[in-house]
């Protein structure tokens, strides 16, 4: 097989509106690359508040691929898909907003141009046989990437009343282009990449919390992503001396994980080398201020089932009547969530020969 690498378009911002871009069907796809590039500002005497994480890609609400009008193979925020990718490929995509995030004050009345990357993967990171998992767009009758745009004030977070946070956006504009195999053999079957998000609404400090998993596939990874007041945060499954809250994922009494959830922060760090650099010294542009803390990626947690590559060690849950998280949460907000986002592998249907 070839590789084809070419721009598919682009879609202009529409606030609070769906859009929709046609990809073509010929060949199988390996990803899919998006920028979004916009021009904003906040109105003269707006003060107070700060850019949520990766802002501005709260622009981009929702990310969805559909096939044949109806199998939904990707469903998911260009947020949690930008940090999905720096944990899947081991470096953070492209980010260029200096000027917006955490500053009170951005810049009163004039406009600013910031951007920010991400993409959808098709083919399995860290796997040994990647292609496994392309989506064959030869044979499908649609293929469409669906964005819902949101709101300037949806990249800054719920510090104060977020529809008083003044954000405009001028011009906004998400770029598509793609990575394509072409020659793929005639009947070569691929397993469908599916990842999506399952949320689940914390109201109380809790030993079980529970979340329910759908059955009948193969699980790659499950991706915790725990958020309060509109920022990551590690206070719902907090870890330090007085309490080391759990993270628990069983099917009846057999437990596949049981993960101290600091711990497991932690170890993620090395798995996918997670790294979280400081900021640039001031004053000196190219000294980098090294601390006595390394972080991991607050807020995410990877429960992980494919160590080694192969993808015949995917959680296997087609003989699985019941799969639930069980989490032990503490509620340190007003609004906490917790989100989950699973890889979930399906099997190409098998063919009988006549």
């Amino acid at each position: 097989m070839k590789i084809l690498e070419r721009e598919i378009g682009s879609l202009d911002f529409a606030e609070n509106q769906t859009r929709t871009l046609p990809l073509p069907r010929n060949y199988a796809y390996r990803r899919l690359n998006l920028t979004l590039v916009a021009d904003v500002y906040r109105e003269a005497g707006v003060t107070g508040g700060g850019a949520k994480d990766s802002a501005p890609a709260q622009l981009v609400k929702n990310i969805m691929i559909r096939a044949n009008g109806r199998d939904v193979i990707k469903n998911i925020d260009m947020e949690s898909l930008h940090r999905i990718n720096q944990i899947a490929h081991g470096i953070r995509p492209q980010i260029a907003a200096e000027g917006w995030e955490g500053y009170a004050v951005i810049i009163v009345g004039d406009k600013i141009e910031i951007s920010v990357s991400a993409c959808i993967d098709f083919e399995m990171w860290r796997a040994i046989r990647p292609i496994d998992t392309l989506l064959d767009s030869a044979g499908l009758a649609t293929l469409e990437l669906i964005v819902t745009w949101g709101t300037g004030n949806d990249t800054m977070n719920d510090a104060y009343d977020p529809a008083g946070a003044g954000v405009t956006v001028a011009d906004a504009k998400l770029w598509v282009s793609s990575v394509e195999s072409v020659g793929v053999p005639a009947g070569t079957a691929f397993m469908t990449n599916k990842e999506y998000m399952i949320r689940s609404q914390v109201t109380a400090a809790s030993a079980r919390h529970q979340i329910q998993m759908p059955v009948g596939n193969l699980y790659r990874w499950l991706i915790l992503k725990t958020h309060s007041d509109g920022d990551q945060v590690k206070t719902i499954l907090p870890f330090a001396l007085a309490n080391q809250n759990t993270i628990t994922l069983q099917a009846g009494t057999e437990v596949f994980k049981y993960r101290i959830a600091g711990t497991l922060s932690y170890d993620n760090r090395l798995d996918y080398m997670i790294e979280v650099p400081e900021l640039l010294q001031q004053g000196a542009a190219a000294a980098i201020d090294h601390r006595l803390t390394e972080y991991p990626l607050e807020g995410y947690y990877v429960l992980e089932f494919v160590k080694d590559g192969r993808l015949t060690e995917c959680l296997d849950t087609s003989r699985l009547s019941s799969l639930e998280l069980i989490l032990d949460v503490a509620h340190p907000g007003t609004e906490d969530f917790i989100d989950v986002f699973p890889c979930e592998l399906i099997r190409p249907p098998v063919t009988v020969a006549a």
